[in-house]
């Protein structure tokens, strides 16, 4: 073989040689019997039975080799099965040429045409068949068509010149594209090899980008944290201090400080939203709903930042009803339009709902700086921003629209962008539409965040801070707070007091303990199924299904007091107070 060939080239096309000269080996079993029934009445019969059965013998042993060869592909011995081979065909075409020269009887011409038909068959068969070895191919056309053309040109009589001139060319076009056929067997192989190191590559970028992205979620996951940790402190100092009577000069630093708060916790958020996403602890839960209170909702909060922005802040109103889940939708909706205003300096902001053909199409236009054609897929990418390359926090972290995307894959929702660069955008949300009844919200929304006077609340977290704010922002709101920083903590505490009303847990402990075994350990010691709320600044995935697997309400660090007061309000309905309090 070619010196040029690696050993896998090498081995590959052994196996083909191997492979398609099966082909050959059944003819070698078949053709012998037409041949001796044919030539039979004109030659000797032991001559015709020994040549037959050697042609048997020989074509016998080389199935066995290719058993042999199939039951051991060794790619270091590949050039050596290679020659086993060739010396087989070698043998075989000897004894199918020795045919063609002493079994020719120039006196009879039909079976001079015969055993050139015979001859130009097995000839044209070797093409493919042994062409994955040129020695192989050239040594079989050599000893298998030559004594035929030497030997009609000996006889030189009648039609054997004509005979050995189309052996001859027979001999020449087999050798020329039994080495074409080589060289497109050749380069089949090494497309297969690249196709499968190519395979390999992409394997290996593909771990390496899954190896990237796992990273990045534990990083991000401690980041959050650690970061909400202070956070959630601080906002409960604040909610505390907000309580007392201050100074103006105070109340502007307050407000300074309460501005901070409040942006850094959004992007925590926007942080926490994408992180529970990846976890897929957001499940849908859909049901018929009123476009129009929730779009009165919106305007209410996002027209004071328009109107702080110069901007126009308008809402058409609508009778149409969906059916998605209300919280989802109202999320993607916060984040069509917050982007909107971010992005507009001029003009307005229209928010809208059609109904099209049995669907809803909630949108949101904008008069602002619009997006280029090609950079209208990459918005949805983690991460992206436009026009943001000092990474300016007031416009985001670039995970809103990466957001909405999964959202809307999670309510089996669609999102699409129309856009002109200068003339400003319109994002639309297309969702089911609802035309049966709906129940009145107002009726069935409960009185949420009137706390219990006298409520006693367990709180257990590892951080001071966090403990002291709470028990401030508690207390001020009349309920008896009892802190503890672990599980054995809060027992021992428990012991000396009433059982509690509702336990408020952080998720990660100390000493790797979680709010999820603190809450087991409390609940069996108690014997009842204390009310829980489980608060946690983790954004792993495999936390977040961990702590929602628990039979408590889970809230996201940094806390609002509307939160947890909402919070509490609930788990209060589940806890018995005063008196009937066992």
């Amino acid at each position: 073989m070619a010196s040029t060939l690696t050993s896998s080239e090498r081995s590959a096309l052994v196996a083909l040689l191997y492979l398609q000269s099966r082909a050959v080996l059944l003819a070698n079993f078949v053709i012998p019997v037409p041949v001796l029934a044919v030539l039979w009445p004109y030659a000797s019969h032991a001559t015709l039975l020994a040549w037959a059965g050697a042609v048997f013998l020989v074509t016998l042993a080389r199935l066995v080799l290719s058993l042999a060869q199939m039951r051991r592909p060794d790619g270091a011995h590949s050039s050596t099965w290679a020659w086993y081979f060739t010396a087989g065909s070698s043998v075989s075409s000897a004894l199918w040429g020795w045919m063609g020269w002493a079994l020719y009887l120039p006196e009879q011409p039909q079976l001079v045409a015969f055993i050139c038909i015979v001859i130009a068959g097995l000839s044209c068969g070797t093409i493919a068949s042994f062409a994955a070895f040129p020695p192989a191919a050239a040594i079989a056309q050599v000893l298998l068509v030559l004594p035929f053309a030497l030997r009609n040109f000996i006889v030189g009589e009648g039609l054997a010149p004509i005979y050995g001139v189309f052996a001859l060319c027979l001999f020449a076009v087999n050798l020329y594209y039994s080495r074409g056929t080589y060289n497109t067997l050749l380069a089949s192989v090494r497309l297969r090899f690249e196709n499968m190191a190519l395979v390999e590559q992409l394997k290996v970028e593909r771990d390496r980008a899954e190896t990237a992205n796992l990273a990045k979620s534990r990083f991000l996951a401690a980041a959050s944290h650690d970061l909400r940790q202070p956070l959630h402190a601080l906002g409960l100092f604040l909610d505390s201090l907000e309580r007392h009577a201050i100074s103006p000069s105070q109340a502007t630093v307050f407000g300074h400080a309460r501005s901070a708060s409040v942006a850094a916790s959004e992007m925590l958020n926007t942080l926490l939203d994408y992180s529970r996403l990846e976890a897929g602890v957001v499940q849908p839960h859909a049901a018929p709903f009123a476009v129009q209170p929730l779009l009165g909702a919106l305007e209410q909060e996002f027209g004071v930042q328009a109107d702080a922005a110069s901007l126009i802040y308008r809402t058409r109103e609508t009778t149409a009803a969906a059916l998605a889940d209300k919280v989802l939708v109202d999320l993607v909706m916060r984040n069509f339009i917050s982007n909107a205003l971010r992005y507009t300096h001029a003009g307005g902001v229209l928010v809208t709902c059609r109904q099209r053909a049995g669907a809803l199409a909630l949108e949101v236009w904008d008069t602002g700086c619009g997006i280029a054609a090609e950079h209208q897929r990459d918005i949805f990418k983690e991460f992206h921003q436009l026009g943001n390359s000092e990474r300016d926090r007031r416009k985001g972290l670039g995970l809103g629209l990466a957001i909405v995307q999964r959202l809307a894959h999670a309510m089996q929702a669609r999102v699409e962008v129309r856009s002109r660069l200068g003339h400003g955008s319109v994002f639309r949300l297309w969702l089911p539409a609802w035309s049966g009844t709906l129940e009145d919200e107002a009726s069935a929304t409960q009185a949420i965040g009137a706390i219990p006077g006298g409520l006693r609340i367990l709180v257990i977290d590892d951080d001071e801070a966090v403990r002291q704010g709470m028990q401030s922002l508690l207390e001020s709101w009349d309920c008896t707070c009892i802190c503890a920083e672990s599980s054995d903590d809060a027992i021992a505490r428990v012991h000396a007091a009433e059982p509690p009303d509702v336990i408020v847990t952080d998720f990660r402990l100390r000493n790797g303990e979680t709010g999820k075994q603190a809450l087991q350990a409390l609940r069996e010691h108690l014997q009842r199924p204390v009310p829980a709320i489980i608060m946690t600044g983790d954004t792993s995935p495999q936390r977040l299904r961990d702590a929602q697997s628990t039979a408590a309400l889970l809230l996201h660090k940094p806390v609002s007091t509307r939160q947890l007061r909402e919070a509490l309000g609930n788990a209060s309905l589940h806890a018995p107070v005063g008196p009937e309090r066992p």
